[in-house]
């Protein structure tokens, strides 16, 4: 059964509008990541901009930003901050209390690449937003990107180590999230609930 730290929101999650989005993420308990995208209404964060998980003795830092692309139906209700300028005030808040910093970046595989050269410190970056699957790895200068393809078709998984503070990637590849693998079963109700919402919806 999979198990998620940290969701990123991008623009389709968005249109359901804040309610929605609120009340989903009582109920399952989403562990919602966004250190870009604000609350028109209030000017605030919508979510939590990370969060810190240890893992054995390892501390990791994971952030979400998103592109500015977004319908008129979201600037509704939401404003996205330069997603660039986001994730480096991020890594400077990261970098002191982590050991790896993880960069959630529904930006797009080509987009993610340009972040990750753009904004030295982030260890991993997991691109979002369009369909193309990264069968491995990619490194742009010290940062591992990797894109996973959409509609959860494929997870990207990902082996590192890290020793004395240096942070390595072992292996990486995309796995098929076939019928073997059983759903989350809060996770398949949550899609099945979107699903039906968004029927009709452009």
């Amino acid at each position: 059964m999979q198990h998620y730290d940290a969701i990123n929101l991008g623009e389709k999650d968005l249109q359901y509008g804040i309610d929605y989005l609120e009340d989903k993420r009582r109920k399952f308990d989403l562990p919602f990541v966004s250190a870009n995208i604000y609350r028109k209404d209030t000017g605030k964060l919508f979510v939590e901009s990370f969060v810190i998980r240890q893992i054995g003795d390892i501390k990791v830092g994971v952030f979400g930003v998103s592109g500015t692309f977004i319908t008129s139906k979201v600037k509704e209700n939401f404003e996205i901050a330069d997603p660039t300028e986001t994730a480096k005030k991020m890594v400077a808040r990261l970098k002191g209390e982590c050991d790896v910093v993880v960069a959630l970046a529904h930006l797009g595989l080509a987009n993610a690449k340009q972040l990750a050269a753009d904004v030295p410190g982030i260890d991993f970056g997991v691109s979002g937003h369009r369909w193309d699957v990264s069968r491995k790895p990619e490194l742009v200068g010290a940062t591992v990107v990797m894109q996973p393809g959409s509609k959860g078709k494929y997870l990207g998984h990902i082996d590192f180590d890290v020793v004395d503070g240096q942070v390595n990637l072992v292996q990486g590849k995309a796995v098929s999230l076939s019928a073997h693998i059983k759903d989350d079963k809060r996770l398949a109700e949550l899609v099945a609930e979107f699903e039906q919402k968004s029927e009709g919806t452009p």
